[in-house]
């Protein structure tokens, strides 16, 4: 194998393992984050304004 084949190959597998870190570092926090109920999504002001009942 040449040495230009070798640094190709070499950047390659770097690639492809710093791609399958970050990707599995990217789910890991949302999975930790969904236990924790970090990051929900809240209703707006005018939804909670419009679902909300009043007596008068």
């Amino acid at each position: 194998m040449s040495e230009v084949a070798t640094v190709v190959v070499g950047w390659g597998i770097t690639f492809v393992a710093l791609a399958t870190y970050s990707t599995w570092v990217v789910l890991r926090g949302k999975g930790i984050g969904q236990e924790l109920g970090i990051g929900e999504i809240e209703q707006s002001d005018v939804e909670k304004d419009t679902s909300a009942t009043t007596d008068s």
